[in-house]
């Protein structure tokens, strides 16, 4: 796992996103779907809540009588502040036929929590699966550059620390240099991919090979491929 994070850290970053986004999706997804058949196929009935449980935040316990009469009391799972029923409010509720726990009360405690996975999916799985798809992209630029890419002169290299990657408290170190577009005047700074030891002593004696798109230095491939691989 962990050369893999040293290999292609920001594709593992992101599909750690991923991953978490994809569970929430499934389980909102799930919840959701069992919740629409309960209600479809369930017992409806109205109920009474009959105590509010819990702290600063509380749940509502609602008494409810199946179709053979018998007396059941829930208690939601679904805690809320403020509270999102009243003591004495008649509450719609579904139930399962033949296992009256198996309860779906209408308001918040039937639509928060798939509301609340499908929050998280669209949060992780935003940033998941865009920055995979973004380093599709880049990846896929690079194989390009490698083969058609303009090479240019840079200045001689310099090791820097890449303070915003962090991985078991260690930052990678990175290869930075410069180059003067002769078309426009302007400076560029170019830096390699995460290198997660110290490339110091393995610095070459000639400018790093730059790659860069004809007429557009934004994007370029930085070639390390000199350094030997981490262990």
């Amino acid at each position: 796992m962990a050369n893999w994070f040293k290999k292609d850290f920001y594709s593992a970053f992101f599909s750690i996103f991923a991953l978490v986004g994809l569970i929430t999706g499934l389980i909102a997804a799930f919840i959701w779907f069992q919740t629409n058949r309960l209600t479809r196929d369930g017992i409806r009935t109205v109920g009474t809540v009959v105590e509010l449980v819990g702290g600063k935040s509380v749940a509502p316990r609602v008494e409810f009588q199946t179709e053979d009469g018998q007396r059941q009391v829930y208690t939601s799972d679904v805690y809320s502040s403020p509270p999102a029923y009243e003591l004495g409010e008649k509450v719609t509720l579904w139930y399962t036929p033949g296992h009256p726990d198996q309860v779906v009360l209408s308001g918040l405690s039937r639509w928060f929590i798939p509301l609340l996975m499908g929050f998280f999916f669209l949060i992780f799985g935003g940033i998941g699966f865009g920055g995979l798809f973004y380093q599709f992209l880049k990846k896929r630029d690079q194989a390009w550059l490698k083969l058609n890419g303009q090479e240019i002169v840079t200045t001689s290299p310099s090791v820097v620390l890449n303070t915003s990657v962090r991985m078991n408290g260690r930052s990678p170190y990175a290869l930075q240099c410069q180059w003067q577009d002769p078309a426009t005047g302007q400076v560029h700074v170019f830096e390699s991919e995460p290198i997660w030891f110290d490339p110091t002593p393995y610095m070459p004696e000639r400018p790093l090979r730059v790659m860069i798109e004809p007429g557009n230095p934004r994007k370029f491939y930085v070639d390390v491929s000199f350094l030997p691989e981490a262990a």
